[in-house]
């Protein structure tokens, strides 16, 4: 096999994904080219020092690329070419909610096959947060991260300058302050929320009361519970904030903003049964905007994803359109009326 790489204990990455990435490495250098034969599982092991397991896993990952392939007692041979142009991408977020799935999905859409992006959870632990970039440091070109709920102290902070500024890519409104690193967009956040509203107010202003129904799963920052609250005591509109809604919380002429699809069906559902028009007799405004809500009781409102904005940003910043730089890319929010509000 020509190729050079080393298995090192230094490098914190599984094994078998060192094997993967080398094998890689060699193939766009052109080290490793069609045809050529790799070790076999036994070979491999003896001259890496590795456990069966781990080369077995390996070329598994590789076999499953397309980059080898096997001949029945002949070994493993290199099958096709990396693509260069491939970027490789861990997005990197607390839970799979469906905004983190819509932003997903709206980077492939631009990217396309220029990328391969996977996807890695931290369950909103900052120590987990740490382990994965930790763990993936050197196997991946770009790091893609949503640190909500993460406390933006010195170790945090340290965990994020230990990535290269060009392979950081920060999502969210939280790290400017205290992070000048890398790429970051900005979405949501307390101005673009208050603008957001503040740019329908004379349609608010039909309904008594404005509910905030606060997500039992999903990400919802408190800068944006601010924003909700100080449009409220600025505007002079009745508000309250609610952990979770039941059909004792519905009430006439006021106006419901919802994350959850669970809340959504309730107040259609609500309506339904008392043959209440939405948009007359309730107001419901949703923060996520896809297929299911724009057909949902003829079109619901929303402060609308800017999921596609952001795909399209990210898809520049994979293409070397924009470089680290200490100016946030800002995404606005617009709130979007259709039937039921």
């Amino acid at each position: 096999m020509k190729n050079s790489f080393d298995m090192t204990e230094s490098q914190r990455s599984p094994k078998y994904l060192q094997v993967v990435n080398a094998v890689i490495s060699d193939i766009e250098g052109g080290a490793l080219r069609v045809g050529d034969r790799l070790p076999s599982i036994n070979e491999a092991c003896i001259e890496w020092y590795l456990s069966k397991d781990s080369v077995k896993r390996a070329y598994e990952t590789l076999y499953q690329l397309g980059l080898i392939t096997s001949v029945y007692r002949k070994g493993y041979f290199i099958a096709g070419k990396a693509n260069r142009r491939a970027h490789r991408v861990l997005m990197i977020t607390g839970q799979l909610t469906e905004s983190v799935k819509q932003l997903h999905d709206a980077i492939v859409r631009h990217v396309g096959s220029e990328a391969r992006i996977d996807i890695c959870t931290f369950n909103y632990r900052q120590d987990l947060l740490c382990q994965v970039i930790d763990q993936h440091v050197g196997n991946y070109h770009y790091f893609l991260l949503m640190p909500h709920l993460i406390e933006t102290n010195p170790a945090t902070v340290q965990c994020l300058r230990n990535l290269p500024g060009n392979q950081l890519i920060l999502v969210g409104s939280q790290w400017h302050n205290v992070l000048q690193h890398g790429h970051q967009i900005h979405y949501g956040g307390e101005e673009a929320l208050y603008n957001a509203l503040e740019s329908q107010l004379k349609v608010l202003r039909k309904y008594d009361r404005l509910n905030l129904v606060l997500p039992n799963f999903d990400f919802f920052g408190a800068d944006q519970i601010r924003a909700f609250q100080q449009f409220c005591l600025c505007h002079t509109f009745d508000y309250q904030l609610l952990d979770e809604l039941t059909t004792d919380d519905i009430t006439l002429n006021q106006a419901y903003f919802v994350t959850d699809s669970s809340d959504l069906v309730t107040l259609v559902d609500y309506s339904e049964q008392r043959g209440l028009r939405l948009g007359q007799d309730l107001g419901v405004v949703s923060f996520t905007d896809n297929e299911y809500t724009r057909l949902l009781a003829g079109g619901v409102s929303v402060i609308s994803n800017p999921s596609a904005e952001i795909g399209r940003l990210v898809a520049q910043i994979l293409g070397g359109q924009h470089g680290p730089c200490p100016t946030p890319y800002s995404v606005p929010l617009q709130l979007q009326f259709r039937a039921t509000c």
